[in-house]
């Protein structure tokens, strides 16, 4: 039976929206999950609702929250989506019915006016973009990132962005002005906040006085499927020797004509210690290259736990000596800064603790790269987090994706997110994909080698002449995708094309590109596998390179795996190939978003048709 809030949505989408709206049709599965939505938020709970594509889930969740009054927060995997759903779905809802809403981002997305008055440029090149980014800052309105116009490497950002270890709060001068405080004025205001997964799970470690994002009824976690990976690598830990590099960097470092910069340049009496502290971190990274393979799983008491202890005591020994030093030497703002970087030091050398011994429920291994080397930990499964810390603040939650279940189990997403009996509900797409897709199959495309990548590219550069009309190609690996690029990309802009690589541009840059033309090749990596939204001749080919399975040496994948085995399942059948399917289902969806629409699927990874296993990649698009 519907309830009073289900018979007000479902008049709502009849009438007001649908109006509104040139040709719009209801959608019977549209309905469906609307009324679940609505028996959710009136009756409290938690519900997992899968959503084909073309259902119009965000109006199936958005209408109901809107009409009950209730304060939500929707998150999204990325930025990028957060503002898809903001300058569509809840701009033209807005218009229809008076509500409020707001997209939350991280402090560091936001111009630290203070910051940025107080920033002395070392070179020609930082002094030129603090002139930019001055004038900028008196005609912004917004101080995010992605409005400032040099967006794409701002030389100095990580040094004028908002900071919170760096934060007078109400006793700044420019406090009223504040880009960041001004917004969080807007998110406390608004009835729907819009963040993403990565800050939904900062404000859940936090604590009561300190949550970043406002108190609300309603949670919903659009693009679900992302939660546990983005909550893993949150609550996570990450020791990297450009981790500390930075902070280092930031207390002490010679320009190019040898003279000391820095927050503590003016105290000659600690240049020895945080020397000597740079020589044994870049020591003890060297011992972790030497004795750890690549991302490779540390069981038992970690190998070179003595070594960590000694740099974990030689980082308090400086923190110390700073703290008897700088008394009085400093400038107010100075002295703020000088107290983020000491805060963070603190924070890694708290972190090298808790990484020299095993932790149940928790994986360790190190990161071996050529410019990079870091000690990661995170846990197997983010269930126990997601059970405690998030899902108790908030009365009614909805989890939703194109992709929650295989073949109609939940049971996958239930047992990694901790989810306790949920109600679930499983709505298939209103569109005619068989006819409205056609599916082209590429063979022979071997991506560990020079000619398989050749092969890759003129496959892109033919498919995206084929016919007027956008083109997006997904990629499982940034190598890859580099190398096709740089084979393709001239090639592609000689024959009238525009591509775009992601990295270039901002990914919402290149998204409104595509949807105004009909002729953008994009070249995307995962998060162009879900939540991209281009209807039309804008978007009628999508290229996929290859199925997306998990790496399975992996760190976190061989941890789960081992924990499935241990329990007598198979891991190939009962975790990397249900994942790997749910992110096929992802990509695929891409391509057909109204059923006016037709294109083209290129797959070009032969395993879906010489494998028993490709079937069930076949099957979960039919």
């Amino acid at each position: 039976m519907n309830s009073g809030l289900s018979e007000e949505a479902r008049k709502f989408l009849a009438h007001t929206v649908a109006e509104s709206m040139e040709g719009y049709e209801l959608r019977d599965p549209q309905l469906t999950m609307m009324d679940a939505c609505a028996g959710t938020i009136d009756a409290g709970g938690t519900l997992v609702a899968e959503a084909g594509t073309g259902t119009g889930k965000t109006f199936a969740y958005l209408i109901p929250i809107i009409l009950s009054g209730h304060k939500a927060v929707v998150s999204t995997r990325t930025i990028n989506l957060q503002e898809q759903l903001a300058s569509k779905d809840l701009k033209l809802l807005s218009a229809l019915k008076d509500f409020d809403y707001a997209v939350a981002k991280g402090r560091s997305n936001f111009l630290c006016l203070r910051r940025l008055h107080a920033f002395h440029p070392d070179n020609t090149e930082e002094s030129a973009e603090h002139k930019d980014m001055l004038d900028w800052a008196a005609e912004t309105a917004s101080g995010d990132r992605e409005d400032y116009h040099n967006y794409k490497r701002p030389l100095i950002w990580e040094k004028v962005c908002a900071d919170s270890d760096a934060c007078k709060g109400k006793k700044c001068s420019h406090f009223k002005n504040c880009f960041y405080f001004v917004a969080r004025q807007k998110w406390e205001a608004a009835s729907i906040v819009v963040t993403n997964h990565a800050l939904l799970t900062i404000n859940a470690m936090m604590p009561e006085d300190k949550k970043i994002l406002p108190k609300a009824e309603v949670l919903v976690v659009d693009e679900g499927h992302a939660l546990d990976s983005i909550v893993s690598e949150q609550i996570g830990l990450n020791l990297s020797d450009r981790g500390f590099d930075k902070i280092l960097n930031e207390l002490l470092r010679v320009d190019q004509r040898g003279v000391y910069k820095g927050l503590l340049s003016k105290t000659p009496v600690l240049f020895p210690d945080v020397e000597a502290l740079r020589v044994e971190i870049g020591v003890f990274f060297s011992k972790v290259g030497s004795a750890s393979e690549n991302r490779r799983i540390i069981k038992g008491t970690f190998r070179l736990s003595d070594s960590l202890s000694e740099l974990s005591a030689s980082i308090r020994s400086l923190l110390e000596k700073i703290r008897e030093s700088v008394v009085g030497l400093f400038t107010e703002d100075e002295e703020l800064d000088l107290k983020a970087a000491i805060l963070r030091l603190r924070s890694l050398a708290e972190g090298m603790g808790v990484f020299t011994e095993e932790a149940e429920g928790f994986v360790r291994w190190a990161e071996v790269e050529e410019r990079r080397t870091a000690l990661r930990m995170s846990p197997i499964y983010p269930s126990e987090f997601v059970r405690t810390n998030l899902m108790p603040y908030y009365s009614s939650v909805i989890l939703t994706s194109a992709t929650l279940s295989v073949a109609g189990d939940f049971g996958l997403i239930e047992d990694i997110l901790g989810l306790d009996r949920p109600e679930t509900l499983s709505v298939a797409s209103p569109f005619d994909i068989r006819n409205q897709v056609e599916v082209g199959i590429e063979r022979g495309i071997d991506l560990k080698t020079e000619k398989g990548i050749e092969k890759l590219a003129g496959t892109v550069l033919r498919e995206s002449t084929k016919e007027e009309g956008g083109t997006l190609v997904l990629f499982t690996s940034r190598e890859v995708m580099r190398k096709t690029w740089d084979i393709s990309a001239e090639k592609l802009s000689s024959a009238g094309l525009n591509p775009m690589l992601q990295g270039e541009l901002p990914n919402r840059k290149m998204l409104r590109e595509m949807r105004e033309s009909t002729n953008s090749v994009i070249f995307g990596l995962d998060s162009f596998w879900e939540g991209v939204d281009v209807k039309g001749d804008s978007l009628n080919c999508l290229v996929i390179t290859k199925l997306p399975f998990e790496v399975p040496t992996e760190p976190i994948v061989v941890a789960r795996t081992e924990e499935i085995r241990k329990k007598g399942g198979n891991p190939f059948r009962d975790y990397s190939l249900p994942r790997a399917v749910l992110k096929f289902r992802q990509g695929f969806g891409r391509l057909i978003r109204a059923k006016g629409d037709r294109g083209r699927v290129i797959i070009c990874d032969e395993r879906i048709v010489t494998k028993d296993y490709g079937r069930r990649f076949l099957a979960s698009i039919r």
